[in-house]
């Protein structure tokens, strides 16, 4: 599992995860939908990208938002791996 650095992960938030943001040590986003079954879809078809990855985000869901936060509250650093699941799930957000 590849750590990053502060600078890469910095520059993954600025060039490639729109409005993501660090919290900590996990990455975090909301996402808003137009109703309450978009959102529910939504997690739907990212949950079989965090299955192909065996990489499994906190979700939290109301009504027409989700919340999402990649990484572990007691791992103090954020590795590739999260990465690459917030840009599957973007891409998830954005088809």
């Amino acid at each position: 599992m590849s750590t990053l650095t502060s600078d890469q992960v910095a520059l993954q938030l600025e060039n490639f995860l729109p409005d993501w943001r660090l919290d900590g040590n996990r990455l975090v986003k909301t996402f808003e939908f137009s109703d309450f079954a978009s959102a529910v879809a939504f997690i739907t078809r990212l949950a079989f990208y965090c299955q192909e990855l065996e990489h499994y985000p906190y979700l939290s869901q109301y009504y027409n938002t989700v919340s999402v936060a990649i990484g572990e509250v007691d791992n103090p650093e954020v590795h590739g791996r999260d990465v690459q699941l917030a840009k599957r799930i973007q891409a998830c957000f954005t088809q």
